[in-house]
């Protein structure tokens, strides 16, 4: 899927990551850009501090601290294809995407001076187990991991999972531990122990405000790192990062549509891709708070009373996608036929047929984070104009939102969510036990297609995918509006700041200086 001091020079960075969206801008003048490149620095911004730097502790905004100091097992690259990194090749065994096998890259060295081997990899899934949080600690609570060699591992699932592949990339899992760490983890919250490009520097790190990072010499591919120094610092405010930019500060920065046109008029590089889903879960859908939303057909009319063309341009201008449905264009699952045009006298009708001729009262909770309160606002709009009510209760807090959707009090929330695999998407949104799905809805026509399509080889995955979101748009389970984008600003002095559909999430990695290597 989803950071600042005062430094001599212009290198720095700004990434803001929630669990719902990544932004990242950039800016500096071209005076500052030279010393950027001359100094071998580059500075990094972030809008919050990592919860933890310990890899497995850590997820969404927090890891992208931990791309710069630990290598993934596989990279998913700026096109969003999966490419060999610590890892040098991978499959499943045998059929049903139970059994997957990982061999690993011979000669590379932890930070420590530690070799990777297969039984440290194993060690790590092995500590994933116990402390693990997000996607990759829920895999490793699933899977049995042995040696096959000295640089193989297998690891076997008690259920079927068709995307280890992406689970045991960057934006999941971000990297392995050295042996030696894992056998003291407490020294993993001031020090990193990776394998990656960087290592942290605790003398020149002050927690929640800047984070140091200097060149790995324990590093396998000395040729692909661009700096000498990479400096993280924390500026929660994204009119004071864009600031920064402007007064040559930093160098990249998290930005969103609200700050776009300034960052072009600024002369910054802008890069964006779709990645956040936003709009209304229908949560209730046994109706047991709002007995409306038992019915489809009253889902079906609220989707059918939203212009999400007119909400997409409001709010974002010329950078929303309007979408009806929770997965991304081109990726596996999509479906391209549009089932909800803006149509009030179809909504009415629908609305009369299930015996809400008058309408019905919806309370429903928001969220100020990514702006997705202003999506739902935008949404009561044009759900009043077919009679319904949406009573709105927004909390400002991330976490008491959370655990208020949890509490089953209200019948629809308001939702920011980046974009997984299908799969992936199903266990979070979809399934019975979902984190999104608070009243454990469950659908006789999607229960089937879920254990199948876990279990497909790829070629016959996409369409199974595809039938699980047409059967979740036909029931009206969300009220989808738009995607929204994620934003990089880079100035001059940065290239190779570059996103896509494939892979939103840019990687600081891969920037480097103009002109340099």
């Amino acid at each position: 899927m989803p950071r600042l001091s005062k430094f001599p020079y212009c290198p720095a960075k700004i990434v803001a990551i929630s669990a719902v969206t990544v932004l990242i801008t950039a800016s500096c003048a071209a005076k500052t850009s030279q010393a950027s490149d001359e100094s071998g620095t580059l500075t990094v911004g972030f809008s919050a501090a990592p919860p933890s730097l310990d890899p497995a502790k850590t997820t969404g905004n927090g890891q992208a601290f931990l791309f710069l100091a630990y290598d993934p097992l596989i990279y998913r690259d700026q096109d969003g294809a999966l490419k060999p990194r610590l890892a040098t090749s991978w499959n499943y065994v045998g059929t049903g995407n139970k059994v997957f096998e990982l061999h690993l890259r011979a000669g590379v060295r932890f930070s420590d001076g530690s070799p990777l081997t297969a039984d440290t990899a194993k060690a790590n899934f092995d500590y994933l187990r116990k402390v693990g949080v997000g996607t990759a600690g829920k895999v490793a609570k699933d899977a049995t991991v042995t040696v096959v060699d000295p640089l193989t591992i297998r690891l076997t699932l008690t259920a079927a999972n068709p995307d280890l592949p992406t689970v045991l990339s960057q934006d999941t899992m971000p990297g392995l531990i050295s042996g030696r760490a894992l056998a003291d983890p407490a020294t993993l919250a001031k020090q990193t122990q990776g394998t990656g490009p960087f290592v942290l520097d605790p003398a020149a790190t002050v927690p929640n405000d800047r984070y140091t990072y200097t060149a790995n010499p324990q590093f396998w591919d000395k040729a692909n790192v661009h700096y000498q120094k990479v400096v993280v610092r924390v500026i929660p405010n994204p009119n004071t990062a864009l600031a920064a930019i402007k007064t040559g500060q930093v160098d990249v920065i998290g930005g969103n549509y609200t700050t776009v046109a300034s960052a072009k008029a600024a002369g910054l590089n802008v890069a964006y891709a779709p990645f956040t889903f936003m709009g209304l879960v229908l949560a209730d859908r046994a109706g047991t708070v709002v007995p409306a939303l038992r019915d489809p057909r009253v889902r079906q009319a609220l989707n059918y009373a939203v212009d999400r063309q007119k909400i997409t341009r409001a709010l974002f201008g010329e950078y929303g996608t309007p979408t009806e449905q929770i997965q991304l264009p081109g990726r596996d699952g999509s479906v391209q036929k549009t089932v909800y045009q803006h149509d009030p006298a179809k909504a009415r009708q629908l609305l009369a047929e299930a015996g809400y001729a008058n309408g019905f009262a919806l309370p429903a909770l928001t969220t100020s984070a990514a702006s997705s309160n202003l999506v739902v606002q935008a949404i009561a709009d044009d759900l009043k104009q077919v009679g319904v009510t949406l009573e709105l209760t927004n909390d400002a807090d991330t976490t008491k939102y959370q655990q208020d959707m949890r509490s089953k009090k209200w019948g629809a929330f308001g939702i920011a969510f980046g974009s997984l695999t299908t799969h992936q998407m199903a266990q979070v949104l979809l399934r019975p036990g979902g984190f999104y799905n608070p009243f454990d809805s469950d659908d006789p026509g999607l229960t089937a297609r879920y254990a199948e399509a876990a279990a497909a080889p790829p070629d016959q995955r996409a369409q199974l995918d595809r039938q699980i979101i047409s059967r979740v748009v036909d029931q009206g389970w969300f009220v989808t509006v738009t995607f929204s984008p994620l934003f990089y600003f880079s100035r001059a002095g940065v290239t190779n700041v570059r996103v896509s559909p494939g892979e939103p999430v840019a990687n600081p990695v891969e920037w480097r200086p103009a002109g340099g290597r």
